[in-house]
């Protein structure tokens, strides 16, 4: 099972206040011509794909020309999609019946009444079935009808329980998609001046909750790394969104699963902004 692992699209976005469209147009142009190459079993976007809860009509325009242009690839490629919290998640599920018809999969909402469960897409390859779990930004409040009324004690609470009342049989290959702050075995991931982060990080989740996965696709953090673990990873934003990435190289992450019980292999290709971003230092104040 190969995948291209994005997330982070943040379309709409502005540098300073200037106007990134034509540089995500040119960047989702470059993911368009892997994909019509490589021709992934699927492609999964882990959250964020607007900058605002209200995108503008351009934005819109942007993601929509981009989902047509993988629906015209040939056999179909399913692309799964969550919502990130820049996302609506109402505004990101509009019409997901109707895109799901189309093997565009899109879990906007996370699951906030008992009888509710997580989006599950399963997709087959030579060596069988994988299940991919949709699971869309949430903060303990979303989820407290769930756990009877009572918000989970912890980010960490939530997540656990949104999952564990699945009964997922880790028998089998399962994906996680999940736009969260995930840390873990003593490791604390880098962050960026472009993210969005509580204070005092009461927002993280502890990956002891999604070690039995077989891949953990993130989104969030803007910088791709690990966490914990190799199988466990944010793949980063396909663009420089903020002076504090100018030293980051942006790529592409393919992901393929291949038998129960082996690691997942990534490969992680070139991108060629249209622009690039660049730290400079002067000697403000001081004479020649």
């Amino acid at each position: 099972m190969k995948f291209f692992h994005l997330s982070d699209l943040h379309i709409g976005k502005q540098l300073h206040h200037y106007n990134l469209r034509e540089d995500q147009e040119h960047i989702l142009a470059e993911v368009l011509s892997y994909a019509a190459s490589i021709h992934p079993d699927a492609i999964v976007i882990a959250g964020d794909i607007y900058d605002k809860s209200v995108p503008s009509g351009e934005a819109v325009s942007l993601f929509d020309e981009f989902l047509t242009a993988l629906a015209k690839i040939e056999p179909a490629i399913p692309v799964l999609i969550i919502s990130g919290n820049h996302d609506s998640a109402q505004r990101l599920d509009y019409a997901s019946r109707l895109l799901g018809s189309h093997q565009i999969y899109i879990a906007g909402q996370v699951p906030e009444e008992e009888e509710d469960g997580l989006k599950k897409i399963t997709l087959t390859d030579a060596f069988g079935e994988v299940d991919f779990w949709l699971l869309p930004f949430l903060k303990p409040g979303y989820v407290r009808k769930i756990f009877g009324g009572e918000v989970p004690e912890s980010y960490t609470a939530a997540v656990q329980g949104i999952l564990e009342r699945e009964k997922i049989d880790f028998s089998r290959r399962n994906v996680l998609v999940s736009h969260q702050f995930y840390t873990g075995k003593g490791e604390t991931p880098t962050t960026c001046e472009s993210e969005v982060l509580s204070v005092g990080g009461i927002d993280n989740v502890d990956i002891s909750v999604v070690q039995e996965f077989d891949y953990v696709a993130l989104g969030h953090l803007h910088g791709a790394q690990r966490v914990g673990q190799e199988k466990i990873r944010y793949c980063g934003t396909l663009l420089k969104y903020s002076v504090s990435e100018a030293n980051q190289k942006k790529t592409l992450h393919v992901v393929e699963l291949k038998e129960k019980g082996s690691e997942p292999e990534i490969q992680k290709l070139p991108l060629h902004p249209l622009r690039d971003v660049r730290k400079l230092r002067g000697n403000a104040g001081r004479d020649p």
